[in-house]
């Protein structure tokens, strides 16, 4: 964890995790992140939220992301790191 992040515990109904649970998974990401994400969403400030812009419902931005996740392609984040630390380990040396 960064010094800039502070990590904090929240309880969850079991159906809100669950619920919580199923939209990360279709997102492909972990609970945890999706949660900062509608976290950080919902406390924008105003300004940031302008009045012509209708409120879009959750499911409709989740959607929105699945799409756009949909037409990209498939990320071995395993492969990612293993490779940038080659790299790493090549630009360290004379």
């Amino acid at each position: 964890m960064s010094p800039t992040t502070r990590a904090l515990t929240l309880r969850l109904e079991a159906e809100d995790y669950e619920r919580l649970e199923r939209e990360a998974t279709r997102l492909g990401m972990r609970p945890g992140t999706l949660a900062r994400v509608l976290l950080r969403a919902s406390l924008a400030p105003p300004e940031r939220r302008p009045e012509h812009h209708p409120t879009v419902p959750l499911e409709q931005l989740l959607d929105r992301m699945a799409r756009l996740r949909a037409g990209l392609p498939p990320v071995d984040a395993a492969a990612v790191v293993a490779a940038s630390r080659a790299d790493l380990g090549r630009r360290g040396q004379p």
